[in-house]
Parts: C-alpha cells; structure tokens; sequence
C-alpha cells in the first residue's frame, strides 16, 4: 500500500465532453490514473480538490495506475505530506 498527495484531474473524456476517467495529479509532476471505478463519483465531486489517496500502486508502459482503498480530502491545516 502506497499513499500519494495530489489534485484530482480528468483523465479522459466521452465523445459528449462527460468525464469519464480520473486522476491524480502530484506536486512533482506524476499523474496517476484512478482504476477504483466504485470510488470515481466520489472523486468526481471532489474535482480540482487536493486529496491523499491510499491504495495499491502499478505502472504499466505508459501510465501509473493506483487501485484506491481509501481517500480523504486534504485539510488546509494538515501538514504536507
């Protein structure tokens, strides 16, 4: 299990502009895609938030892919992580 800090991002799109895919966006410029698909309206409502995720952590050639367990938006007086 791995925790990450970031902003999450829309990843794709249908061909109706309706987001369809999510991620995770870090301060060091790594973006890693949301595979959990129960949890996506739940981060779907926290779009352009910062949050830290927690899960399972897989790279495959061209993207990194975080299977998330748990998730929590991140508080403005919580210490950076």
């Amino acid at each position: 299990m791995a925790s990450i800090k970031g902003i999450v991002i829309p990843a794709a799109w249908d061909q109706n502009g309706k987001i369809i895919s999510l991620a995770i966006a870090t301060d060091d410029e790594q973006e890693y895609l949301i595979e959990t698909r129960q949890i996506f309206t739940k981060l779907k409502s926290l779009l352009r938030e910062e949050v830290v995720v927690t899960g399972t952590i897989r790279q495959t050639e061209k993207n990194k892919i975080i299977e998330v367990k748990s998730y929590s938006r991140r508080q403005e007086n919580m210490p950076k992580i």
